[in-house]
């Protein structure tokens, strides 16, 4: 299963998610989660669809799975089955600059 990448406030539960819809943010979906399917969250142009910037370091970068609802301009929107594992943004740039985040995109 692949995974998926989400950047959000921390705090959230994986329970939380799983039945959260993100708001349209211009792909005039009103179901599922909004995720990336790369580590770095560059599937549209912008960090994490914007997200990235209006973070805080000790904010989440959430790994998950999920089934597929559909493909938005700026990654997927899917329903969660899976939390594969959580890191603060800081920690995520940590991983982005030595790479190691991008191992996460090839685990299946």
């Amino acid at each position: 299963m692949k995974n998926y990448f989400r950047t959000q406030k921390k705090g959230y539960t994986f329970e939380q998610m799983k039945s959260h819809t993100s708001a349209d943010g211009g792909d005039g979906q009103d179901v599922g989660l909004a995720v990336s399917g790369r580590a770095d969250g560059l599937d549209g142009g912008s960090r994490f669809g914007g997200a990235w910037d209006a973070m805080d370091d000790d904010d989440d970068v959430i790994v998950l799975t999920g089934t597929v609802v559909c493909e938005i301009y700026d990654g997927y929107r899917i329903y969660p089955t899976a939390e594969v594992a959580r890191f603060a943004v800081s920690k995520w740039n940590e991983m982005l600059d030595n790479g190691t985040a991008y191992e996460y995109e090839n685990q299946l």
